[in-house]
């Protein structure tokens, strides 16, 4: 009998000195647990903002190529340095070309699904980078592409009069 006492005597202490013992596991799990969770939803952030960027650099590519193709299978200009800017509206120009001049606003536009897209079309025959073509009949075609407002891709290239 005496020793089932001491038995239950020891069996209280150890109850008593692990009082607390549970809540302090139970908090450090939670802090593990939270900074897990954390670093997850921060990974999530990243990815999501690194797909958007993506979306966004690829459709401006689309954009500026599209445009610049779309220019290079009109006639060659005659008006030497001509520009336009096109968004899902229509198309806006203070000097457009002549396959262009004479065409209604909504001639071209950018589909709906583009809306916030804007591009700048511009063709130079005086372009910086043309100066060591000494014949007359290139031009560089510039494609800016700008999303609400901001720019976020320019693309050239050049067009040559083959008439």
């Amino acid at each position: 009998m005496v020793s089932l006492v001491r038995w239950t005597e020891r069996a209280a202490a150890v109850r008593n000195d692990s009082r607390g013992q549970l809540l302090i596991e139970v908090l450090i799990a939670l802090a593990i647990l939270g900074l897990i969770a954390t670093v997850f939803i921060g990974a999530m952030y990243t990815s999501l903002q690194a797909a958007r960027v993506t979306d966004e650099r690829s459709v401006t590519l689309t954009l500026a190529k599209s445009q610049i193709e779309y220019v290079r299978t009109q006639e060659y200009s005659t008006i030497d340095n001509w520009d336009y800017t096109i968004t899902t509206i229509g198309w806006s120009a203070t000097n457009a070309p002549s396959w262009l001049a004479d065409k209604p606003e909504d001639y071209i536009s950018l589909s709906s699904e583009f809306e916030g897209y804007s591009v700048d079309v511009s063709g130079r025959s005086d372009h910086e980078n043309l100066s060591w073509a000494t014949r007359p009949g290139i031009r560089a075609i510039t494609a800016t592409v700008f999303h609400h407002g901001e720019e976020v891709l320019t693309l050239e290239n050049y067009e040559v009069d083959r008439g």
